[in-house]
């Protein structure tokens, strides 16, 4: 079945409205980049001043043009804009490209005049690119279009490539010839009126044109929705992100532990880590790793050969493995005697192989087909710095054609030849991706390993647990009406235990001689706490006392709280006291929930006590969580080694962390009025008897 963006990117005929024979001008540019890119379809100007446009006849109005169109490219001004759609209605176009700005981007009218092209849009069950977009490009010898205002001639491959952004896009054609980066399609969304990033990666998950998709986006208008996208999208083809807007502060104003750490930038890593997405940095780093997905093949395992003419940047390329996980086998012995037998007497033939500067194209492409064919390496990188009175086109040329056939991952870095990166695609079209310095294309193969290893990973499952979901229920029916407090801690704990979230043994006194008869029941030593509402973070306020041991230390550790809080003046807040047992040993943990203006409830694991916003070893995910997304957060944390046992520690029970991290989904899932709850700290032993909540909150 023929998709409605068919007719955007694959039109037969293109009507420019506001086409303009004026040189310089925008409309101008366009066709003059559709004619120029030799644009296989029929082109219509539509002027109602002009004869012709580049020599092509001009239409006063769409509704002169006899022919059918299959999409019309706006460049009128905004206040035309309405009218224009209205005829194109009456032409029976159901696609428009609007490259007009004016609209929501400058204020509350042009937002108006925005809504009112969207109503007209959906009134014609039209689709619409824009508006404040710099248009379309495909590569398809069968189609050969750049309908966009940016000078250039891209060169075709397998990268797809949606930006909100016009000035990025515009910066990126301008390049990609020059650093070797195949495209396959490009659109500009602006404003996203109609088609969002979401419409185009699902667009281009079935379009055999697309082999990877890049993305860049300065907002997510649904990111639950674009994570659910991805994680079927990015089982089968790779997609990329760069996201702007990094920020370190909260997405709202937050009281709980998790909803402090849930910052705007660490709610997209949790939905594009869980969606399968590669996030990166910088468009640089974008286009390294798609030209490689568009180029090169998929490596088989993590084991990365060398080839360079010197030994410099053969460390870099090392270093860089080192860090990125990869790792630099020995060659097999018969690999290194063949190389041997070929290089100069004083070349290194283990790995990195060292063929020295006077390297020729015999020596490089016999070496680099030799490694490659070795059964210790699974990718190879090719380093070829300028050689000393040599062709380095030749060399480069002679090495794509020693590599081209094989299975195996190759990448090629041309350090200080920038003129030959553009010039290599005539001597062989088929060459490997192409870069500067080494560490780009060690970090390349990390990169394209890490998605193979999603790609053929199984699914995950989502568990459910027994629950009793008519007590959280009944509890919740006391809090009707009231919205951002905290629940009683005697509520929250009927609901972790209603959850299978273990709470620890705790009382309540209300007063210090009710804490006297209380503690010989729990048995010494014990913990008290001062328990209020408005006393969110206790240690804080110095409304804690652990390890007490006699009725004497109890009384004055009662005292020294009640004086805290009078200092602080909280002291009306004290409600009551919380006892509980003092628990040593484990590990300290937070478990949490906290939700997000967009993406909704998402739950976190991390370190815990009460330095957990400090160190930040935290890792967030949407509700619900699969299983296996389960166990990925625990493995997460740069402290997770902590959890296995270190120094003669025992391992904590890793599987309870998982049941419990699960449960504490389901029940999020369950009851989304729940704004935060925290979890911290959550202590966990090696038997699963011992682990136990030590404190928890939830907010309605």
């Amino acid at each position: 079945m023929l998709s409605p963006l068919d007719k955007i990117f694959y039109p037969a005929s293109i009507a420019i409205i506001g086409a303009s024979s004026k040189e310089g001008s925008l409309s101008y540019e366009l066709i003059n980049n559709l004619i120029n890119y030799r644009y296989n379809g029929k082109i219509f100007p539509v002027n109602p001043k002009a004869d012709s446009v580049h020599s092509i006849k001009s239409y006063k109005s769409i509704k002169d043009v006899s022919d059918d169109i299959d999409l019309a490219i706006l460049m009128i001004p905004r206040d035309l804009v309405l009218p224009a759609i209205d005829d194109c209605a009456a032409k029976k176009i159901q696609s428009v490209v609007v490259i007009t700005a004016g609209f929501k981007e400058t204020g509350a009218e042009g937002a108006d005049i925005e809504k009112k092209l969207v109503e007209k849009i959906r009134k014609y069950g039209m689709r619409l690119v824009g508006p404040n977009c710099m248009g379309i490009i495909n590569t398809n010898p069968a189609v050969k279009l750049n309908g966009t205002f940016v000078l250039g001639k891209p060169i075709h491959g397998g990268i797809g490539f949606v930006s909100q952004s016009g000035a990025l896009g515009a910066a990126v054609l301008k390049t990609v010839e020059q650093n070797d980066i195949g495209l396959a399609q490009f659109i500009s969304i602006g404003n996203k009126a109609d088609v969002s990033g979401n419409t185009i990666i699902e667009y281009w998950w079935n379009n055999d044109d697309i082999k990877v998709i890049t993305v860049y986006l300065e907002s997510f208008g649904d990111p639950r929705k674009f994570m659910e996208l991805t994680r079927e999208i990015t089982k089968t083809k790779p997609v990329i992100v760069i996201k702007s807007a990094r920020t370190s502060a909260g997405m709202k104003a937050a009281s709980s532990h998790t909803g402090a750490l849930a910052s705007s930038d660490v709610v997209v890593d949790a939905f594009l880590e869980q969606g399968g997405v590669i996030r990166v940095n910088s468009t640089d780093e974008m286009f390294d790793l798609a030209k490689a997905f568009d180029r090169a093949k998929l490596p088989l395992g993590n084991r990365v050969g060398i080839l360079t003419n010197a030994g410099g940047p053969a460390i870099l390329a090392v270093d860089e493995c080192a860090n990125s996980g990869l790792v630099i086998p020995e060659l097999d012995k018969i690999t290194q005697d063949k190389l041997r037998a070929i290089a100069p007497k004083e070349a290194s033939v283990y790995n990195p192989v060292d063929l020295l500067p006077p390297a020729d194209s015999t020596m490089y492409s016999e070496a680099a087909k030799l490694i490659i064919e070795d059964e210790n390496i699974d990718s190879l990188i090719i380093v070829l710095g300028p050689p000393l009175m040599l062709d380095t086109l030749e060399i480069a040329g002679a090495i794509c054609e020693s590599v081209k056939n094989s299975d195996k991952t190759v990448t090629l870095v041309l350090m200080s030849q920038d003129d030959i990166i553009p010039k290599l695609k005539e001597v062989s079209p088929e060459h490997p991706p192409l870069y500067r310095f080494p560490e780009n294309a060690a970090r390349t193969i990390s990169k394209l390993y890490n998605y193979r290893l999603w790609k053929e990973s199984a699914p995950g499952n989502i568990i459910k647990y027994d629950a009793d979901k008519s007590v959280v229920k009944k509890i919740l029916l006391n809090y009707r009406g009231k919205s951002g407090i905290y629940m009683d801690f005697e509520d929250v704990h009927k609901i972790m235990s209603a959850y299978g979230l273990p709470v620890v043994n705790s009382a309540y006194a209300e007063s210090i001689e009710m804490l006297l008869k209380i503690a010989p029941k729990l048995k010494y030593p014990v913990v008290i706490k001062a328990m209020g509402k408005l006393l969110v973070h206790k240690s804080d306020l110095g409304a804690v006392e652990i390890d007490i041991h006699t009725e004497h230390e109890l009384v004055a550790a009662a005292k020294r709280i009640i004086a805290n809080l009078e200092k602080n003046e909280i002291l009306d807040g004290l409600e009551k006291f919380l006892i509980q047992p003092y628990v040593t040993g484990g590990v300290e943990t937070i478990l949490g929930i906290t939700t997000d203006n967009k993406a909704g409830k998402m739950i976190m694991f991390g370190l815990g006590g009460i330095f957990v916003e400090i160190f930040k070893d935290v890792n967030f995910k949407l509700v619900p969580i699969f299983d296996n997304e389960a166990e990925y957060m625990i493995n997460a944390i740069r402290s997770s080694a902590i959890l296995k046992g270190v120094r003669g520690k025992e391992p904590v029970n890793i599987a309870y962390i998982k049941e419990s991290l699960l449960r504490l989904s389901q029940l999020a899932s369950d009851f989304p009025g729940f704004a935060e709850i925290d979890l911290n700290p959550f202590v966990f032993f090696s038997e699963k008897e011992k682990c136990s909540i030590l404190d928890a909150r939830i907010k309605i």
